[in-house]
């Protein structure tokens, strides 16, 4: 492998890498907004921007065990990956299945090894070329060249509500009926928007987007039909080493209209006694999780009700960790712990068989996972919430936002927290 390093200009850069990327069919954009999130308590990010451009190989997914081919592929190569893992895998890892409508119908997962890896980290940029063709000095000198200007793009469109307010309120209800059962504790239930993306300028969205959000897992990618905007707060799963982490998101509020506002917001939420027990009950859920194939005695919640401020929303994050026993297997500790416990519920299976029976759409992508491996089997996964999905060949686009219903929540709250999470995602959108 080829590779370069370089200092460059971190506000620059950003811009620059994305027009550049433009030039191929397939790119993997990944940003942590480190210049504005730097400050924040969310630790082990591992790079500011990530991009991987091209391919030299994809991750051949034939038989329907989705796990198994990318343990299988990344052991004969032992090379950068970078992909999605779609909600509905679900229905291979447990003894469930979908019937709902699949708007959108693109793959269960895609993987692909690219040609060029590019990762900023503070002022260093490396450029490695994975494919002995590229040259990454040729590289770094064109996007050093690369105009910086990127115009946002703030399309006019119908946004159409797949799922009424009447709708939301009789599943709620059916929803609490279960918990008063006893059948399950708590569940995340997800409402759909979908809209037409004729003419789109899909990277000038992702730049308004990004504007508007500063998530620390935003995204842009593009992969055969499929592309990603995605302005995710929430990790998944990371592997550093031997470590894994994992940070749960349950409990959300708006941001004031001032300072004094923002800080009376943020102890709301800290104290809410509804939202700690929403959160309390996903990080065990997550502890219970990374146990499968944690070292004994090495799980670990590492922080309990953190409370982080967003551009759009506050958000309690918990942060569990574990170290990966000798015997275990890195690819099966993220199938034993998909999908995330913040998006279905406790008990999760259960809950996952209600929210089949109650959404009116199969997710797809969203709460699903997107990430990447790298050639050292560390990986890193974002939980796709607050994202844009879109089919480019049937230029349909979806997106879906939900929260979670325990036995104290209220049914006009939990609509309202839909909509406060879907408000940058309607910004731009209309």
């Amino acid at each position: 492998m080829k590779q370069l390093s370089i200092e460059i200009h971190p506000e620059e850069i950003r811009n620059k890498l994305l027009n550049y990327s433009q030039q191929f069919e397939t790119s993997f954009f990944y940003d942590s907004n480190a210049d504005v999130n730097s400050t924040t308590k969310l630790s082990y990010r591992s790079y500011d921007i990530l991009l991987a451009l091209g391919v030299k190989s994809t991750v051949p997914f034939k038989n329907g065990q989705h796990f198994n081919e990318l343990q299988a592929f990344q052991n004969a190569h032992q090379t950068w990956l970078f992909g999605y893992l779609s909600y509905d895998l679900k229905n291979e890892i447990e003894d469930l299945s979908s019937q709902n409508s699949d708007v959108l119908s693109l793959p269960q997962a895609q993987f692909i090894e690219p040609q060029i890896v590019i990762t900023i980290k503070g002022s260093k940029m490396e450029v490695m070329a994975i494919d002995d063709k590229m040259q990454p000095q040729a590289i770094s000198e064109i996007i050093q060249q690369q105009s910086a200007h990127i115009d946002e793009f703030y399309p006019s469109t119908t946004i159409h509500h797949k799922t009424s307010k009447e709708s939301y309120f009789k599943a709620f209800e059916q929803f609490q009926q279960q918990i008063a059962y006893g059948n399950i504790y708590e569940v995340n239930y997800c409402i759909a928007f979908e809209t037409e993306v004729n003419h789109f300028n899909y990277i000038g969205l992702y730049t308004a987007l990004n504007k508007i959000s500063k998530a620390p897992f935003s995204a842009y990618v593009k992969v055969n039909h499929t592309v990603i905007i995605s302005a995710s707060p929430e990790r998944f799963l990371k592997k550093e080493g031997t470590k894994l982490i994992s940070q749960p998101i349950k409990g959300t509020a708006k941001r004031g209209q001032n300072a004094a506002e923002d800080e009376e917001q943020k102890e709301k939420l800290l104290h809410n006694a509804k939202e700690r027990s929403e959160n309390v009950m996903i990080t065990d859920l997550v502890r219970n999780d990374l146990s499968k194939h944690a070292a004994r005695n090495s799980v670990k919640v590492e922080e309990l009700f953190g409370i982080y401020s967003f551009k759009q929303v506050h958000q309690m994050i918990s942060t569990v960790t574990a170290n990966l026993s000798k015997e275990s297997n890195y690819i099966n500790a993220i199938k034993d712990a998909f999908p995330m416990g913040s998006m279905t519920g406790a008990p999760k299976i259960m809950a996952m068989k209600l929210i089949e029976q109650h959404e009116q759409m199969r997710r797809g992508l969203y709460s699903g996972a997107l990430g990447y491996i790298d050639a050292n089997n560390n990986y890193d996964f974002n939980v796709l919430i607050r994202s844009i999905i879109i089919n480019q060949a049937t230029k349909k686009a979806q997106f879906c936002v939900g929260s979670a219903i325990t036995a104290n929540a209220n049914a006009e709250d939990e609509y309202q927290e839909c909509l406060l999470k879907a408000n940058a995602l309607f910004k731009v959108l209309s």
